[in-house]
Formats: structure tokens, C-alpha cells, sequence
């Protein structure tokens, strides 16, 4: 039983969280409640009192996170009985997804289910006894006085289920003895073919994307990379095993459903309200089939992930493959939707998410207020009233609402519509074609599009007079890790013919510049997490993990060998801190007394996991940094190991580790090519390396003036044709290319046609 002393108001204590960094938790710094940060005083505090405590987690661009705090965190009555129970503790999700991890994981074991803002309720010591999400006022209030009465009269209980929570995500997630097996074993069960099967199962042929139902699916739908859009571009490129497949006509067939999936799903995003026709960038996602009404935040991962994605379908949709004229048109339609999706990402991204030092922030909120001193409400800043578009538009309004589905008394149904927040306005998606709309009205295709794209810069200029989103301003490393992959991308596959093409390569330099001087302390070897107004907690193994894969891109684009090596450096340090030495595979925090369970991020979600992106870093870096291949190989295969059985069991889950095995499958090599950057043979050959996609692919650059001696230490294969040039003089005076793999380097090839027979060009 709790001392009624420890129900009274405790003196002195206060929202403390004026003094946060987070933009979530400065969301919160005037909330009547005593909110407290996560940290060892307020555990200390909570066991001093003796109170339970409610655990509130979620994130700064998080829509119902907003409306749980303006129902309830608002109100001065429901905060005192906060205050006279609890201790009120915010978590910003983002900055502390260790924590966070932790209490998801309960959530979803008992709800079936998860999200923000997540709700906990736990004993002193931090073991859980009640989970939620979102919370209607009234119901929240009833539910702080049960569990109030709960406490009180059964405490015990409440304490026993709470250890047994703890001792049961330790026995779900701890280390357990060493896996036995092999890679054979897990790939005998065709893991990519599972997932070719069940996205079949999933796919909404109507409208593209993939949810529950299928075709019969109502939403929400999501951007998603890594589980569905990663595996389907391996899917369409690279055969499955035999034992998988019962014919090359059958491994034809899998790789077109696969691209027509994909390129069903990019063209559903391109087309729909998900994108922002007017700003650029994408939401986080769609509330419908259709893709037509977004949840309005907009997430750098997303934009990122994104990108790299639809660049990656740009490279399959080659026009070269079509067997007929009707063919080549649709696959060069294809390409033109993923590069000028691509260029839309990019384009907004820099402009509104990247910050003046180099870095990107992290989201734009879904909430705004319609005029000024007005209640913040989702998707103000973007819904239109049809007399705003005509009074904008004047003339051509006519066009641009037939084109958008723009109707007078609005075009969100109210089911999509929860708070009747859009009531009477209307979301901008490609409701007709440009050649149904350019008939309509007596136009050619190309007027009616200019008619649309000049609409869409007026309705710009417009809506940029309107109250913006909140901004959130913290920098994350293992998201700007992700777009550091993304600026890689583009800078070497997207066309010069988009404007926004020439400044990617110097924004990656400039992201990993920023990483790497605010960043990372070299004299402890940390990578810390977060920036916003100097540093935040210290990195996490996702940090590492996208922050080492965007630098092996940026290698990829530049040639630099100070990248290769910044990621060789950090993948050492991610083992010193978070490899599993009994279990295998990576923890996904360092060891926290006040975190209870160390758990691993194995399962990929809206970003790719840890472990997932690791596996892909360390079969890269065993060709880069080849002196250590057999390291980087085992390391890489006791990885696989660690979470063999969920690859067996839910591969798609795991859909970007699968996408690793079926990189392994099909084998690594590595490019070398030895030229001058000037010499346009160079250019060339790096424009061949890079004209297909080949995931499995590792491209090396040797500039004989400025050979990587320092990369060649590590690399046998570089060192050995660095010194074969200093002694034949006239060897570096050609630009060449050669495939490494299995450990063994071909000749090279000093002519076009050659380098094109050695990539499989031709």
C-alpha cells in the first residue's frame, strides 16, 4: 500500500522539461503536468516517493501524440491526478529509442499491436504492468483513477506481473548460447521466394501497395522500403534458387509480377495525395487505399529511404529489355515517374529539411493552424477550399480542379476524415490523366501539363503565406546517415537534366562533414546520436550501422578513400560496443542500468533495421577492406545466424537481411577502375559500372596521381596494382576496369566494348 503521503502533490515538483532539447519534449513544457525526463533522478525519485510511473513516449511530428496532450495532458484536472499518482516521465522516442524499444515490445505482446504515443504504466523500478496507446479524455481519466486503485489495493500484483514482463522480453531478446548452422540452411527455405508469395498475397492490384486484405484492403498504406520495395527490386533482377523455382520461365515470371508490383506501388505514391504536389515530399503515409489522403507528417527517413528506392527501379526500368515497341514506351515511362520522383524527394528535402550547417532535421509536423491565432488541426497548411483555388488560379483553375478532383464541398470522405478536420477542403492528387484532361478541355498533353505545373507553383507561392508545420529540428545521425545513401544515389544515377542532380554530391560532402566534426568524438571513438544546440545521447547501433552504409556510398560516388576509411573505423567501433559475443548478432543500445532488457533491432520497420543494414555493411567491407575479409565474413554470417529462424519463419519481417542473402547468393564482386578523374574514359567506365542495378556490387576508384595508400594497406588487391603502376610508368596513362571476385582480379579492359563484356553488359 502506498503512503498517503505519497499521494499528496509533491512540493517543488515541476514540468521540468522547459530545459529539454527535444522539440518533442519542449512540445510538452507547458502542459500542467509534472513531467519529468527519463534519467536516473527521476527513477530515483519515483522509488523515493513511491509511486508508479506513467511512461508517455512518442515524437515530435506525431499527429495523435498532439491530441492525446491537447485532450488530456492540457487539462489542469486530469494533470492533477497525474501529479497526486504518478511520476509523469516524456520520452522522446527518437532520441531514446532504447527505452523505447523496451516498452513497445510489451505493448505489442499484449495488445497485438503498437504505436504512438505509447502509454505505460509501470512499478518504481521500471518493470511495466499496463500498456496503451492513445487514449479518448474521458477514458483516460477513468483509466489514471484504476490503475490508481490497482496500486493501491493489489500492489503485489502489480509488481509480480511487471517482473515477469521483464524476465520475459530478457528470455525473447537476451543472448542465448551460440547459434549452430549455415547459411545453407536458411536459404534451402527460400526466404525470398516467401516473400515473393506472401506480397503476391498482400498486393492491391487496383491501386498499388500492400496492406492487409490485399485487394480488398481499406489502408492505411505505406512508402515502404525496406520490406517491400528492397526485396521486390532483388526480385526482379536476380533468379532464386532452383529448388525454388521450377524453370527459368518461372524465374521470368517472378521478376516481372516483381517490377509490375513495385512500379504499381511508386506510381501510386506519384500520382496520389501522399506526395505533396505543390512542396514535394512525401507523407509518412496513406489513412486510404488509394493513396489519397496522407497522415501529413512528413519524415527525413521516408524521403530518404524513398529515394534511394525509386533510383533503384529507374536503373531495372530499362527501356534496352523491352521485346516490343508498346513495351519500351511503358518501361521508359517507368523510368521518367522513378527519376522525377526521385528529383521531387530531393528537391524538397534541401530545401526545407536541411539545415544551414550541413545536416538534415528530422520531420515537419502533420498539425497547423488554418489563420493566425486559430486551433492547430492535421493537414491545414495543404488542404485547399475550391473558391482559394479559382481566386489563385483564375482561368485555369478550370483545368487544375478537374486534374486534382477538386469539388466544391471538398474531396476527403468523412471515414478518412477523423476529427472533421478537412471537411469541405480538399487534398491535390491526380484524380484524371493529362491526356483526359487535355481532351476535356481542347488542349494538347503538353499544354495541359504546363496548366498543371505552372498551378502548382502559384499554389505555392500561396500556401507559403500560411503557418508552416512545426519543424523538428534535431539532427539525427542514423538518419542523415540515410540520406547521406540517398545524395550517394543520385549523385551518380539521377540525370543532369534535373537541376536539383548537381547539388547532391556536394550536400552528401556536406553531411558527412557535419557527422563527422559535431558528431563523432574521435579521441573516445563515440558516435553520438542526436544534435540540436550542441550534442544529445550518445549513438545507438542504428547510428553506426546507416551512418557506415551512407559512407560506403559516398566511397562509391567520390573515390575518396577518408569515407572507406571513416566506415572501416566505425564498424570496428560498432562491434566494440554492441556485438552479441555469446548470442551473435548486435545489441541495439550499450548496456543501461536504467534500461532493463538490451535488446537487438533485428525486424525491419518503417526504417531497415540495425542488424539488417549491418549484415549488407559487413559483406561490403569485406571486399574494401579485404586484409580482414575472413573477419568481416563470419562476423557477417554468425549475424545471419542469430536470427535464423525468424528468417525462416517471417522472412518478409526481415525483409532487408533477406535482401543480403540473396546479394551473398549471387555473389559479391568489386570494380576497380585505374584512371585519371579528368580522362572521360574514366567517366565513362564509372557510368557503365553504374548503368545497371547490382546491389552486390562494390565500385573502387584509383586515381594514378592521388593513388588510396592508405586504403592500400587494407586492401591487397588496390596495393598490388597501386605498385605495379609506379613501376610501369605507362600503365597508369590508359583508363581501365577490372572485376574482382572470389578473391581473384581478371585482366582489365582499356576499350568500351570490353569493359561492357566484363559487367555483362552485352
Amino acid at each position: 500500500m502506498t503512503s498517503s503521503s505519497s499521494n499528496a502533490v509533491v512540493p517543488g515538483l515541476t514540468n521540468v522539461l522547459a530545459k529539454s532539447k527535444s522539440p518533442y519534449l519542449l512540445q510538452h513544457k507547458d502542459n500542467p503536468v509534472a513531467w519529468q525526463e527519463f534519467s536516473p533522478s527521476t527513477i530515483a525519485l519515483a522509488k523515493q516517493l513511491d509511486r508508479p510511473i506513467f511512461l508517455s513516449s512518442g515524437y515530435s511530428a506525431c499527429h495523435w501524440c498532439h491530441v492525446l496532450a491537447h485532450e488530456s495532458f492540457e487539462d489542469p484536472e486530469i494533470a492533477q491526478v497525474m501529479n497526486k499518482y504518478f511520476v509523469n516521465v516524456k520520452v522522446d522516442r527518437e532520441e531514446r529509442p532504447d527505452v523505447d524499444r523496451v516498452y513497445m515490445s510489451y505493448l505489442q505482446a499484449t495488445s497485438g499491436g503498437g504505436g504512438w504515443p505509447m502509454s505505460i504504466f509501470m512499478t518504481p523500478n521500471l518493470e511495466p504492468f499496463f500498456a496503451g496507446t492513445y487514449f479518448p479524455k474521458n477514458r483516460f481519466r477513468s483509466l489514471l483513477v484504476r490503475i490508481q486503485e490497482l496500486w493501491e489495493d493489489d500492489r503485489e500484483k502489480c509488481e509480480e506481473m511487471g517482473k515477469g514482463v521483464i524476465e520475459s522480453l530478457k528470455e525473447m531478446s537476451g543472448s542465448n548460447s551460440r547459434i549452430s548452422g549455415t547459411l545453407d540452411q536458411i536459404l534451402i527455405t527460400s526466404p525470398g521466394l516467401k516473400i515473393f508469395n506472401q506480397l503476391t498475397r498482400l498486393h492491391d492490384p487496383r491501386y498499388g501497395g500492400f496492406a492487409q486484405g490485399g485487394s480488398h484492403s481499406k489502408g492505411p498504406k505505406f512508402p515502404s522500403c525496406s520490406m517491400t520495395l528492397e526485396p521486390l527490386a532483388r526480385l526482379a533482377t536476380i533468379p532464386l534458387p532452383e529448388n525454388g523455382t521450377d524453370a527459368e520461365g518461372d524465374d521470368h515470371e517472378i521478376a516481372e509480377k516483381s517490377t509490375e508490383m513495385a512500379m504499381k506501388m511508386i506510381r501510386g505514391i506519384w500520382e496520389g495525395g501522399i506526395r505533396d504536389w505543390v512542396g514535394g515530399g512525401v507523407a509518412r503515409y496513406s489513412v486510404d487505399e488509394k493513396w489519397i489522403v496522407p497522415h501529413f507528417e512528413k519524415m527525413l527517413y521516408d524521403q530518404a529511404q524513398l529515394i534511394s528506392c525509386v533510383l533503384d527501379f529507374a536503373l531495372i526500368s530499362d527501356p534496352a529489355l523491352a521485346t516490343d515497341k508498346g513495351s519500351a514506351s511503358r518501361i521508359q515511362e517507368d523510368r521518367k515517374i522513378c527519376f522525377d520522383l526521385a528529383a521531387d524527394l530531393l528537391e524538397y528535402s534541401l530545401r526545407d529539411l536541411r539545415s544551414p550547417e550541413g545536416g538534415f532535421w528530422s520531420a515537419e509536423d502533420a498539425d497547423s493552424a488554418s489563420e493566425s491565432g486559430a486551433k492547430k488541426s492535421e493537414g491545414a497548411f495543404y488542404i485547399w477550399d475550391k473558391k482559394e483555388i479559382e481566386e489563385v488560379l483564375g482561368e485555369d483553375a478550370k483545368i487544375a480542379n478537374y486534374f486534382f478532383g477538386v469539388k466544391r464541398d471538398g474531396n476527403v470522405e468523412p471515414v478518412h476524415d477523423a476529427h472533421g478536420e478537412m471537411t469541405g477542403k480538399n487534398i491535390l492528387y491526380q484524380a484524371k490523366s493529362y491526356l483526359d484532361t487535355a481532351t476535356k478541355f481542347g488542349k494538347t498533353e503538353e499544354d495541359a501539363r504546363g496548366v498543371v505545373k505552372a498551378s502548382c507553383v502559384k499554389l505555392k507561392e500561396r500556401r507559403d503565406k500560411r503557418e508552416r508545420p512545426g519543424l523538428d529540428d534535431k539532427i539525427l545521425t542514423a538518419w542523415n546517415g540515410l540520406m547521406l545513401s540517398a545524395l550517394s544515389k543520385a549523385a551518380t544515377t539521377l540525370p543532369m537534366t534535373y537541376p536539383v542532380a548537381e547539388q547532391c554530391l556536394a550536400a552528401a560532402e556536406s553531411v558527412a562533414d557535419f557527422l563527422k566534426s559535431r558528431m563523432w568524438d574521435a579521441e573516445s571513438g563515440t558516435l553520438i546520436r542526436s544534435w540540436r544546440e550542441g550534442k544529445g545521447p550518445t549513438g545507438q547501433t542504428d547510428d553506426y550501422a546507416f551512418l557506415i552504409r551512407g559512407l560506403l556510398d559516398l566511397y562509391e560516388a567520390t573515390g575518396r578513400e577518408d569515407h572507406a576509411l571513416w566506415a572501416a573505423e566505425l564498424q570496428k567501433r560498432q562491434d566494440d560496443l554492441f556485438w552479441d559475443e555469446q548470442g551473435g548478432g548486435y545489441f541495439a543500445s550499450a548496456p543501461d542500468e536504467h534500461v532493463l532488457v538490451r535488446m537487438k533491432d533485428a525486424q525491419d520497420a518503417a526504417e531497415p533495421s540495425a542488424i539488417s543494414v549491418s549484415v549488407h555493411n559487413l559483406s561490403r567491407l569485406s571486399l574494401l577492406i579485404s586484409n580482414d575479409y575472413d573477419f568481416y565474413e563470419k562476423r557477417a554470417e554468425e549475424t545471419y545466424l542469430s536470427i535464423a529462424e525468424e528468417l525462416k519463419q517471417m522472412p518478409r519481417a526481415f525483409g532487408y537481411s533477406v535482401c543480403g542473402l540473396m546479394d551473398l547468393e549471387k555473389g559479391y564482386r568489386e570494380i576497380i577502375i585505374i584512371g585519371s578523374p579528368t580522362d572521360p574514359k574514366t567517366s565513362q567506365f564509372l557510368n557503365l559500372a553504374r548503368k545497371k542495378y547490382t546491389p552486390n556490387q562494390l565500385i573502387s576508384q584509383i586515381d594514378p596521381s592521388n593513388p588510396p595508400s592508405r586504403l592500400a594497406e587494407k586492401n591487397e588487391a588496390i596495393k598490388s596494382l597501386i605498385g605495379g603502376l609506379s613501376e610501369d610508368k605507362d600503365s597508369g596513362t590508359k583508363a581501365s576496369l577490372r572485376v574482382c571476385e572470389g578473391g581473384v582480379c581478371g585482366l582489365p579492359s582499356d576499350e568500351v566494348e570490353g569493359v561492357k563484356r566484363l559487367l555483362g553488359l552485352v
